[in-house]
């Protein structure tokens, strides 16, 4: 009935629902009467036959949408926050100070091109400078980390840093990612007031990802800033490598990779162990921290000083062991034994060791075997590396890896000592 806060029915024909016209036409209610799919749970329908309301799909507001975008862009690799600002970088303090120098003059390039050994934290400083450049509140030591942008780019949603980087299985970065590049580059700003892209193993780009990445660097858009990492600049384009303001970071001195290490949770005496290892590389040497690694380095510094005398059976055995497990760690630790006994060799018992617990069997080692002898064997090894890099068979690489090296060893022992060994 109509009240005064009512409005009256209007005339019309009411109309019938799904219900209403299965029973006029005297057939069941039908699943494509209620618009429902075919495909439906059986409780479902029983509950819209008792009068229960349509499950709708809630709507998608403009967060969720930014969320679904923000976890696509993370899936497919996007550029995660730094650990560190550019006051904080470990090792490299000189050249966080010149970006952050020419951040706030506003003389950043549009393209840098930092230059290194893999492992010594290009790739932080990278992280550290493309956050700086987005922060909204920057200070001396660098972004903020407190502001949206420092947020966001610490969760890795940040819309206007983008990361390009070598995809899993594969031995470079493809020319359909450096054109998505350019595009992505092409467009303006979202947020910040320009756009960043970290461009991480520049090295491995193809030559056609190379000459294609070129284009965007001799048109540079206005409100972008492009920086590449390089473990190995020479195999860069020299085209490109002229476009870009070039960066070149050293390795860490000892003690620095030692902070690193025990920064990063390693017990203080493995990291003093480990550090002359990693040749000035923080990354090399966490990598032998592990358990893995712990071992093959075990087994190495075991055979090496009696490779001589290991038979064929047991040469099989250490190369089957250091080829199923942690390789990288025996091969370094390997360059690491014949450079120690190498540099005894010249510079005697003063000289300062890599490995100080197998000091006894380095300086046996030294007082039989010539520096020649140790240069060939040290070239087997880099052989060895080389060979892995182009995919070579593990096992067979270090069989003969070994072979080889015990095969100098023998003839330099059978050889007769140089007149400056029976010196001493």
């Amino acid at each position: 009935m109509a009240g005064p806060h009512l409005p009256a029915r209007l005339p019309g024909r009411r109309r019938a629902g799904a219900r209403a016209r299965a029973r006029r036409d005297g057939r069941p209610l039908r699943a494509g009467d209620a618009r429902l799919p075919r495909a439906r749970p059986p409780g479902l329908l029983d509950a819209r036959r008792r009068g229960a309301r349509t499950l709708l799909r809630p709507r998608r507001g403009r967060a969720h949408r930014a969320g679904a975008r923000a976890r696509h862009r993370r899936g497919r690799g996007a550029a995660r926050g730094p650990r560190v600002t550019l006051g904080r970088v470990v090792g490299h303090a000189g050249a966080a100070a010149r970006l952050a120098r020419a951040a706030a003059e506003g003389r950043v390039p549009a393209a840098v091109l930092l230059v290194g050994p893999a492992g010594i934290g290009k790739r932080v400083l990278a992280d550290a400078f493309a956050a700086r450049l987005l922060c909204a509140a920057p200070g001396t030591g660098g972004a903020c980390g407190a502001c949206a942008h420092c947020t966001r780019v610490a969760a890795g949603t940040h819309p206007d840093l983008h990361l390009v980087a070598r995809e899993p299985e594969r031995r470079d970065i493809r020319i359909e990612q450096v054109r998505e590049l350019g595009r992505w580059l092409a467009l303006q700003p979202l947020m910040a007031a320009r756009k960043v892209a970290v461009l991480d193993d520049a090295h491995c780009l193809s030559e056609q990802a190379q000459n294609a990445l070129l284009k965007t660097l001799e048109e540079p858009p206005g409100a972008a800033v492009l920086v590449l990492v390089a473990s190995a600049a020479a195999l860069l384009l020299p085209t490109v490598r002229s476009r870009c303001q070039v960066v070149r970071l050293d390795p860490l001195p000892v003690a620095e990779v030692v902070r690193v290490l025990e920064a990063s949770g390693v017990p203080a005496r493995q990291a003093r162990e480990l550090a002359p290892l990693a040749e000035g590389s923080p990354g090399r040497a966490l990598a032998l921290a592990g358990e893995a690694e712990t071992r093959a380095r075990a087994r190495v510094l075991q055979d090496l000083p009696r490779l001589r005398e290991l038979g064929a059976d047991e040469l099989s055995r250490t190369a089957q062991e250091l080829s199923r497990g942690a390789l990288d760690a025996g091969l370094a630790t390997a360059l690491a034994w014949y450079r120690d006994v190498l540099e005894t060799a010249l510079a005697g018992d003063a000289a300062p060791l890599r490995n100080p617990a197998a000091a006894d069997d380095v300086r046996r080692a030294a007082r039989h075997l010539s520096p020649a002898a140790l240069l060939r064997q040290l070239e087997a090894v880099y052989a060895t590396i080389v060979a892995l890099e182009k995919n070579a068979n593990r096992m067979l690489a270090v069989e003969t890896m070994l072979l080889s090296l015990r095969a100098i060893e023998r003839g330099a022992s059978a050889a007769q000592a140089p007149p400056w060994k029976s010196a001493r």
